[in-house]
């Protein structure tokens, strides 16, 4: 189980997936690359971390959609994933200056297993991390990306690794977070790469004790961001994965995230519960209704999993010095 569970906190209605993490979703696999070297002002803390979704990618895209709550941020291939509804290649989560490099490691990636590709969308979602990284020496490589690629597996790790290795949010040390929640025979799951918010924004769950001694660290914690993954078994259209990460903006808030004006709010959602083979003209796979119990219970699955992601997130990191000897307090 996440972190959260493991501290034996509950939030929400539905119940969770056999392990609480976004690899309930069959095949989905999380990996990361953890870059943590020297100190003091050239301290670098920060990492990569990927969703690789089950199966061929390229060949087979999966269903997609993307919601953007608040926009400052250096995102790469919403776009056309938000028109054409699919997914074609893992996403890879990383700090604001490493997105290009993550993006050349995608392609990278694509053209190993299809050389004569003449496009490819690659998928990087980023959080800052200069409060406890050297962002400006730009540390992340592409062979860094790529080994975050190579060695994703189905155990989650969460907390002070990966791209959460540098994160802060409401003022605490944070990191990577996952949940998940059972809908009938389908597995909502999250992962949460939270960065945001001050001290005094924070609404912690029911049972968690919050030291008064942990007060906020300045107006400059108003300036974070927020990137959320869903994944999903249910057959689902591009449309209702769209409408599905709108949701997970939901548990965002009763987190107490406060989507900034220096902010990027992120949520991307796919399905593995069906494909899009490139040049076939029609599936036929049965859909789940809009006007449903099950895809009303679908959308309560994405707020309760990313507000317990985020909550674990918090939960699972550890103490970590960043530059100029900076040490943020933990809940742990």
């Amino acid at each position: 189980m996440n972190a959260f569970r493991q501290a034996g906190h509950s939030v929400g209605r539905l119940t969770p997936g056999p392990r609480g993490t976004v690899a309930d979703v069959p095949g989905v696999r999380v990996g990361h690359t953890t870059i943590i070297r020297g100190e003091g002002n050239g301290a670098v803390r920060t990492g990569i971390t990927s969703v690789l979704p089950p199966g061929d990618l390229y060949a087979e895209p999966l269903p997609a959609g993307a919601f953007v709550l608040h926009g400052h941020g250096k995102a790469v291939g919403l776009w056309q994933l938000l028109h054409l509804g699919e997914l074609e290649t893992p996403i890879l989560l990383t700090n604001t200056l490493a997105v290009p490099r993550c993006a050349d490691a995608l392609i990278t990636w694509t053209l190993a297993r299809y050389p004569a590709a003449k496009s490819v969308n690659p998928v990087v979602l980023e959080c800052n991390d200069a409060r406890l990284s050297a962002i400006e020496t730009r540390p992340v490589s592409e062979a860094d990306a790529l080994a975050a690629l190579d060695g994703a597996g189905e155990v989650v790790v969460e907390g002070c690794v990966g791209a959460g290795t540098g994160t802060v949010t409401f003022g605490f040390k944070s990191g990577i977070g996952t949940a998940s929640r059972a809908v009938g025979s389908s597995i909502v799951g999250a992962l949460a790469l939270p960065n945001m918010g001050r001290r005094e924004d924070f609404r912690p769950p029911p049972g968690l004790h919050v030291s008064s001694t942990a007060g906020p660290l300045g107006e400059s914690e108003d300036k974070g961001s927020l990137v959320v993954v869903l994944a999903t078994d249910a057959p689902l259209l591009p449309e209702q994965l769209a409408r599905l990460a709108r949701r997970a903006a939901l548990g965002a808030a009763r987190t107490g995230a406060p989507a900034t004006t220096g902010s990027g709010d992120f949520f991307v959602a796919f399905s593995t519960g069906w494909r899009i083979p490139r040049g076939q003209d029609r599936n036929p796979v049965e859909f789940i209704a809009d006007r449903s119990p099950a895809m009303d219970n679908l959308y309560r699955a994405a707020a309760e999993a990313t507000e317990e992601a985020i909550y674990s997130a918090l939960l699972a990191a550890t103490p970590l010095v960043g530059r100029d000897g900076l040490c943020l307090p933990t809940l742990t």
